[in-house]
């Protein structure tokens, strides 16, 4: 096989018999595809099974619908005598599931960062409500956070070192220098292609909990009503019952989203495999001696999905899934050294596809390369914008992002302002020019906090991380 791959792809860059060997390319490449997205998804779905079949609860009823959709479309494209004309069709199905599911988990991202938000500001008063608190010295902590920071001479792990412990020291800086300091973050892209200044916003804009799509109330309705308590509550005057039965309501909506985006996550890897076999289908010539083993098992967890999920697999079935080791190995070596060519076929041949009637394969391998990589949630459609970041387009991002959190700080306890600066300077390249900075601003940061409720949650958090090194 891998002498096949590599005399292929020689002789395509060879420029020989382009005719001849281009339509092998595609040809194999799909097949790779079509064995690689049968098996994955046969094992993924047995595994999703398991996890739906052993949990049957408020998260599995989150997924309730898409995963019906799911099933039956496994059951109309993979299982039942299929009419080839309604291909397109289903795939369109598929494609609009898939995109529900993205659409959910980018609300789920944002619960989950308005979550994360709140358990900042929650842990910053814990202990009004404790009876006991560690005592210790400030200038010792902070000669333990240099020495801990400075522990090791790569720059790159003291970078990551001091981003990590900005995250958690007490924020004692004034909004108009925030500002600055993003400001000049976002400066550093220019430049660059202005896709990577979008991303680098999307990552502030999410910690700031700015990144707030509009379905996420109709999608998660209880997920608003809970973030609607949290964000109504005078932080300032808790008493211990409000602090304890709101602290109570985000971790336990914390790890609820966690279950939730789990099994979203799995359904988009079943999906995503589902997509791949359905566009391979029509072009592949695979040889699998496992394709009837993988349409059985698919089958038997097709129908008991299908009947409510209630029972567990059974033995001799599980079983089974032993006879398909290492098939996907040998399917993605194969693939990777396909898509090492990949580049140059496009490069060479991309405007000759057309007239060789090879646009819609090459369209197929585009598409299975995207769903059966490493982005899950990857758009297909997305348009690569080459376009460059200059000064225009910097200063009017900026203007904007801190226009909509001048916005948000006006609305907001300080509490809050605090925790979303927190968590975007720890998003922010190393804004200090030498080591000194560094220990000025962490000195400064634990001395000028007079809570003593944050400035001890801070030593606890902080004393964690360092003692996980």
């Amino acid at each position: 096989m891998s002498l096949n791959v590599h005399q292929l792809l020689k002789n395509i860059r060879d420029n020989k018999d382009s005719e001849v060997y281009l339509p092998q390319y595609m040809n194999q490449s799909l097949s790779a595809y079509y064995k690689y997205s049968l098996v994955d998804l046969t094992m993924k779905y047995v595994m999703l099974y398991e996890v739906i079949s052993e949990k049957h609860n408020k998260q599995t009823e989150q997924v309730k619908d898409v995963l019906e959709q799911v099933n039956q479309l496994v059951k109309d494209t993979m299982l039942c005598v299929f009419d080839e004309s309604t291909r397109e069709a289903k795939v369109e199905e598929i494609d609009s599931v898939r995109k529900e599911i993205m659409s959910r988990m980018k609300s789920i991202t944002a619960y989950a960062d308005i979550m994360q938000l709140y358990e900042y500001v929650l842990n910053r008063i814990e202990d009004k409500f404790v009876d006991e608190v560690e005592e210790f010295n400030t200038e010792t902590f902070v000669q333990e956070i240099i020495s801990y920071i400075f522990a090791n001479n790569d720059n790159v792990v003291i970078n990551t070192k001091v981003q990590e412990i900005i995250g958690q020291l007490p924020v004692r800086m004034t909004k108009s220098k925030y500002f600055e300091l993003l400001a000049n973050s976002i400066s550093i892209y220019k430049g660059n292609e202005r896709s990577a200044v979008d991303g680098y916003l999307y990552m502030i804009k999410s910690a700031a909990t700015l990144e707030r799509p509009k379905e996420m109330k109709k999608q998660f309705p209880d997920f608003y009503k809970a973030i609607t308590t949290i964000e109504s509550a005078d932080f300032k005057n808790l008493t211990k019952p409000e602090f304890y039965r709101l602290n109570g309501m985000v971790q336990d909506r914390a790890l609820e989203l966690v279950d939730i985006s789990d099994l979203y996550m799995q359904l988009q890897e079943i999906v995503n495999c589902l997509y791949a076999y359905n566009i391979a289908v029509g072009y592949q010539n695979a040889d699998l001696k496992e394709e009837a083993l993988c349409k059985e098992l698919i089958g038997y967890v097709n129908e008991q999905f299908l009947n409510g999920a209630q029972n567990e697999l059974s033995n001799e079935q599980m079983d089974k899934l032993t006879k398909l080791e290492g098939t996907m190995e040998s399917s993605m070596h194969e693939i990777n050294m396909l898509e090492g060519g990949y580049e140059d076929v496009m490069t060479m041949y991309g405007k000759k596809l057309k007239g060789l009637m090879l646009d819609a394969q090459a369209a197929c391998v585009t598409t299975c390369m995207k769903l059966l990589g490493n982005s899950l949630f990857i758009d297909l459609n997305a348009k690569v914008s080459t376009k460059v970041a200059d000064d225009a387009y910097i200063e009017k991002v900026t203007s904007t992002i801190i226009k909509n959190l001048t916005k948000m700080f006006d609305k907001v306890p300080q509490s809050v302002v605090r925790a979303v600066m927190a968590s975007s300077l720890n998003k922010m390249p190393v804004f200090f020019n030498n080591s000194d900075e560094i220990v000025e601003y962490v000195t400064n940061s634990m001395n000028q906090c007079k809570d003593v409720a944050e400035k001890n949650a801070c030593y606890s958090i902080i004393k964690d991380i360092m003692e996980e090194v």
